[in-house]
């Protein structure tokens, strides 16, 4: 008959110390015949004999490396769960864990993690299709609103209305285009950050606006359309509210920072991270009439987290914004 022993973290948190409890006691022992010193040799008043202290330090070490090998042992799988619960993060698509291995705890931890991720991926496959719905739904009536308005006869109520559909259609287009930011993942590449930006920067110039462009770092691992999404959002950002931008590119060992600079009136300091939140806007400077429904910064930092970034914003000392976006060199 099989003798079944059940495999979890109480069991081999058991066994763990019976093995250290043993090893010690053995170890130290040994020595002690070993030397001939089985019984206790009389020392001297408040003096320990040497070979006592040969005993301990056997001890220790016996349970130091037992220890060790026992904390790798017990570790493995926690930290396998914590990097699936990373990638998922990042990409919903990331491949299941295994269910087979580990304690049971671990085992039964990985079951519910994997149920999740199928639930996560069955709510966006729902919130996608209605999207669908959605966007064809408010679509229709606005062409017919387009349709409708060229047949007004006084320009200026023509051209009223003109503009309020079309920023109904902006609204529409920029709201739809945010909920789908985390449909299907971007397959990630080599990207030049640094030719990147210079093109955004020469893009926009020769459109009349005022960018440039100092610095250069190395190629990265990056998500293409979604980098250049995250840059383009922050280059416009800057130039609407601070009608120039200045690019700073600089790299560490670690990391690659574009520190992009504006000329604009700043943001109150505690409304720095708010402005992240979607659709927030300020009532000052950040107006419907400028332009944008609040969800610029939005999807910047939301793109900037799928390559592992973030972005971080101050008020420059010398006046102006300063939106820095950071890209960690190791992608995972």
């Amino acid at each position: 008959m099989k003798l079944y022993i059940p495999d979890s973290l109480f069991v081999r948190l058991f066994f763990l110390l019976f093995v250290i409890l043993t090893l010690s006691y053995f170890a130290g022992r040994e020595i002690f015949i070993g030397l001939g010193l089985e019984q206790n040799v009389p020392a001297a008043a408040g003096q320990q004999h040497p070979f006592r202290l040969v005993g301990l330090l056997a001890r220790l070490t016996a349970v130091g490396l037992t220890a060790w090998v026992a904390a790798i042992w017990l570790s493995k799988p926690i930290k396998r769960m914590a990097l699936a619960a990373d990638k998922l993060g990042k990409n919903l698509n990331s491949p299941a864990i295994d269910e087979t291995s580990g304690p049971s705890e671990v085992r039964q931890a990985s079951k519910v993690f994997n149920q999740m991720q199928a639930r996560l991926k069955l709510q966006l496959e729902e919130r996608n299709r209605f999207l669908a719905a959605v966007s064809h739904d408010l679509r229709t009536p606005l062409t017919r609103l387009r349709l409708r308005a060229e047949k007004i006869e006084q320009q200026e109520l023509k051209s009223d209305v003109q503009r309020d559909i079309n920023e109904m259609a902006a609204i529409i287009d920029t709201t739809l285009d945010y909920l789908r930011g985390h449909e299907q993942p971007e397959t990630a590449c080599m990207l030049d950050i640094g030719a990147l930006v210079h093109s955004i920067a020469e893009d926009a110039n020769e459109g009349g606006d005022m960018v440039s462009v100092s610095g250069n770092a190395l190629p990265l691992r990056l998500q293409p359309l979604a980098i250049r999404r995250c840059l383009n959002n922050l280059i416009e950002n800057a130039l609407r509210y601070g009608e120039r931008a200045t690019i700073d590119i600089s790299e560490t060992n670690e990391e690659v920072v574009i520190a992009i600079h504006d000329a604009g009136p700043g943001i109150p300091e505690d409304k720095l991270e708010a402005v992240f939140a979607p659709f927030y806007r300020l009532d000052t400077s950040r107006s419907r009439h400028t332009g944008g429904i609040g969800l610029g910064l939005s999807i910047a930092r939301d793109m900037a987290k799928k390559q592992g970034g973030d972005i971080s914003l101050q008020n420059a000392p010398d006046g102006g914004l300063l939106a820095t976006l950071v890209l960690p060199k190791r992608q995972v």
